[in-house]
Protein backbone atom coordinates (compact mmCIF):
# COMPACT_ATOMS: atom_id res chain seq x y z
CA UNK A 1 0.00 0.00 0.00
CA UNK A 2 1.52 2.98 -0.82
CA UNK A 3 0.41 6.39 0.94
CA UNK A 4 -0.13 9.54 -0.21
CA UNK A 5 0.98 13.02 0.85
CA UNK A 6 -1.40 15.65 1.99
CA UNK A 7 -0.58 18.65 -0.01
CA UNK A 8 0.74 21.44 2.42
CA UNK A 9 -1.80 23.11 4.11
CA UNK A 10 -1.72 27.28 2.69
CA UNK A 11 -0.10 30.10 4.28
CA UNK A 12 -3.33 31.69 5.37
CA UNK A 13 -3.99 28.86 7.78
CA UNK A 14 0.17 29.24 9.23
CA UNK A 15 -0.48 32.93 9.44
CA UNK A 16 -4.11 32.59 11.55
CA UNK A 17 -2.53 29.53 13.56
CA UNK A 18 0.34 31.15 14.50
CA UNK A 19 -1.58 34.52 15.37
CA UNK A 20 -4.33 32.62 17.23
CA UNK A 21 -1.58 30.71 19.52
CA UNK A 22 0.75 33.84 20.03
CA UNK A 23 -2.54 35.39 21.88
CA UNK A 24 -3.18 32.27 23.21
CA UNK A 25 0.26 31.78 24.44
CA UNK A 26 0.54 35.77 25.63
CA UNK A 27 -2.37 35.72 27.43
CA UNK A 28 -1.50 32.94 29.84
CA UNK A 29 1.74 34.33 30.08
CA UNK A 30 0.61 38.22 30.92
CA UNK A 31 -2.43 36.96 32.62
CA UNK A 32 -0.02 36.78 36.20
CA UNK A 33 0.28 40.45 35.13
CA UNK A 34 -3.39 41.05 34.62
CA UNK A 35 -2.66 41.66 30.63
CA UNK A 36 -3.62 40.92 27.74
CA UNK A 37 -1.81 40.87 24.64
CA UNK A 38 -3.55 43.86 23.18
CA UNK A 39 -2.58 45.93 26.76
CA UNK A 40 0.75 44.97 26.02
CA UNK A 41 1.20 45.73 22.32
CA UNK A 42 -0.28 49.31 23.35
CA UNK A 43 1.94 49.75 26.35
CA UNK A 44 4.46 48.69 24.39
CA UNK A 45 3.62 51.51 21.83
CA UNK A 46 3.50 54.21 24.15
CA UNK A 47 6.88 52.94 25.86
CA UNK A 48 8.48 52.98 22.49
CA UNK A 49 7.29 56.47 21.27
CA UNK A 50 7.26 58.22 24.12
CA UNK A 51 3.57 59.64 23.95
CA UNK A 52 0.83 59.00 21.05
CA UNK A 53 -2.29 60.27 20.45
CA UNK A 54 -5.41 57.92 20.20
CA UNK A 55 -5.60 58.14 16.45
CA UNK A 56 -1.87 56.61 15.83
CA UNK A 57 -2.38 54.24 18.51
CA UNK A 58 -5.72 52.98 16.75
CA UNK A 59 -3.17 53.06 13.12
CA UNK A 60 -1.07 50.52 14.86
CA UNK A 61 -3.29 48.35 16.70
CA UNK A 62 -6.28 48.14 14.22
CA UNK A 63 -4.98 44.41 12.93
CA UNK A 64 -5.79 43.38 16.56
CA UNK A 65 -8.71 45.90 18.25
CA UNK A 66 -11.87 48.11 16.42
CA UNK A 67 -12.00 51.42 17.48
CA UNK A 68 -14.19 50.50 20.57
CA UNK A 69 -11.98 48.07 21.91
CA UNK A 70 -8.76 50.44 21.95
CA UNK A 71 -10.81 52.66 24.31
CA UNK A 72 -11.46 49.92 26.95
CA UNK A 73 -7.57 49.30 26.93
CA UNK A 74 -7.08 52.92 26.98
CA UNK A 75 -9.90 52.68 30.23
CA UNK A 76 -8.79 49.80 31.97
CA UNK A 77 -4.39 50.94 31.61
CA UNK A 78 -5.90 54.42 32.70
CA UNK A 79 -7.45 53.10 35.85
CA UNK A 80 -4.45 50.99 36.77
CA UNK A 81 -2.45 54.35 36.53
CA UNK A 82 0.06 52.77 33.69
CA UNK A 83 -1.41 55.88 31.26
CA UNK A 84 -2.14 59.29 31.44
CA UNK A 85 -3.25 61.99 28.92
CA UNK A 86 -0.66 65.01 28.18
CA UNK A 87 -1.28 68.73 28.17
CA UNK A 88 -3.27 69.24 25.38
CA UNK A 89 -1.71 70.55 22.62
CA UNK A 90 -2.14 73.94 20.21
CA UNK A 91 -4.55 72.19 18.07
CA UNK A 92 -6.65 70.99 21.16
CA UNK A 93 -5.79 67.13 21.12
CA UNK A 94 -3.80 65.20 24.19
CA UNK A 95 -1.61 62.17 23.77
CA UNK A 96 -1.04 59.37 26.05
CA UNK A 97 1.73 58.62 27.44
CA UNK A 98 3.01 56.18 30.22
CA UNK A 99 2.76 57.56 33.99
CA UNK A 100 5.83 56.65 36.38
CA UNK A 101 3.76 53.31 37.53
CA UNK A 102 3.42 52.68 33.54
CA UNK A 103 7.05 52.53 32.69
CA UNK A 104 7.94 50.00 36.03
CA UNK A 105 4.94 48.02 34.81
CA UNK A 106 6.44 48.00 31.06
CA UNK A 107 9.56 47.08 32.18
CA UNK A 108 7.98 43.78 34.48
CA UNK A 109 5.96 42.81 31.52
CA UNK A 110 8.68 42.88 29.02
CA UNK A 111 9.93 40.11 30.93
CA UNK A 112 7.36 37.82 30.86
CA UNK A 113 6.78 39.13 26.61
CA UNK A 114 10.60 37.86 26.40
CA UNK A 115 9.44 34.39 27.96
CA UNK A 116 6.66 34.31 24.88
CA UNK A 117 9.20 35.39 22.40
CA UNK A 118 11.48 32.80 23.31
CA UNK A 119 9.42 30.36 23.26
CA UNK A 120 7.52 31.06 20.00
CA UNK A 121 11.01 31.90 18.44
CA UNK A 122 12.76 28.45 19.63
CA UNK A 123 14.31 26.65 16.54
CA UNK A 124 14.62 29.95 14.19
CA UNK A 125 17.73 31.49 13.15
CA UNK A 126 17.26 35.71 12.78
CA UNK A 127 18.24 35.16 9.21
CA UNK A 128 14.99 32.65 9.21
CA UNK A 129 12.94 35.47 10.75
CA UNK A 130 14.08 38.33 8.92
CA UNK A 131 13.40 36.04 5.51
CA UNK A 132 10.00 35.32 7.20
CA UNK A 133 9.49 38.87 7.68
CA UNK A 134 10.41 40.05 4.11
CA UNK A 135 8.32 37.58 2.86
CA UNK A 136 4.86 38.63 4.59
CA UNK A 137 5.78 42.54 4.05
CA UNK A 138 6.08 41.68 0.52
CA UNK A 139 2.89 39.79 0.52
CA UNK A 140 0.91 42.73 2.09
CA UNK A 141 2.36 45.00 -0.01
CA UNK A 142 1.62 43.28 -3.05
CA UNK A 143 -2.50 42.65 -1.86
CA UNK A 144 -2.14 46.60 -0.81
CA UNK A 145 -1.31 47.40 -4.54
CA UNK A 146 1.74 48.76 -3.48
CA UNK A 147 3.85 46.34 -5.60
CA UNK A 148 6.44 47.62 -8.16
CA UNK A 149 6.28 44.69 -10.36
Amino acid sequence: MTQTNKPELPIGYWLKRADSLLTEQINQLQARHGVSRTDWQTLNLLNESGSSSKERLFESMRTFVDAAGLDEILSRLSQRGWIERGPVSGSGTSEFQLTAEGRRQHTVILATQKEAREKAMRGISAEEYATAIKVLKQIVSNLEGNSKN
